[in-house]
């Protein structure tokens, strides 16, 4: 169970046992923005998957961005939710594997802290992050 989870659960057990039925308390909405948010801090989540770099023209711009969330967007109906991200994988990882990795994560990661359900995760990895080979340093 994540962290999250596992707060959200520590939050249901607290509440008071004579709250009216969820129903008749009212709605609750969860923004796209939220489900964006949530999504981009899971992909950090996925040792093996970054933030790919920021592109200009097509082109990268600098080096994928580790402590950085990816780009996320989303849209949310009702209780569901449809999230495409923008990734780098870090190489030699398999891009299925870091690919299959990040939905899982960002589905359970959602779940947990909004409560929406998210039924596709649309990934885009643009680039892969290959460490920086230095060569022997010339006197």
């Amino acid at each position: 169970m994540s962290a999250a989870a596992g707060t959200a659960l520590q939050l249901a057990q607290d509440l008071p046992s004579d709250l009216p039925s969820p129903a008749d308390r009212g709605t609750l909405e969860v923004a796209d923005r939220v489900v964006e948010r949530v999504a981009g801090y899971a992909v950090t989540l996925v040792p093996e998957a970054t933030a790919a770099p920021r592109r200009v023209l097509g082109v990268n711009v600098g080096s994928s961005r580790t402590e950085d969330e990816a780009s996320v967007s989303a849209s949310v109906h009702g209780g569901t939710a449809t999230v495409e991200a923008t990734v780098a994988v870090r190489w030699p990882a398999s891009v299925r594997a870091v690919a299959d990795q990040v939905r899982r994560v960002v589905r359970e990661e959602v779940a947990a802290t909004t409560g929406v359900r998210v039924d596709h995760v649309d990934l885009e990895v643009t680039s892969l992050d290959v460490p920086v080979r230095r060569g022997p340093r010339v006197r």
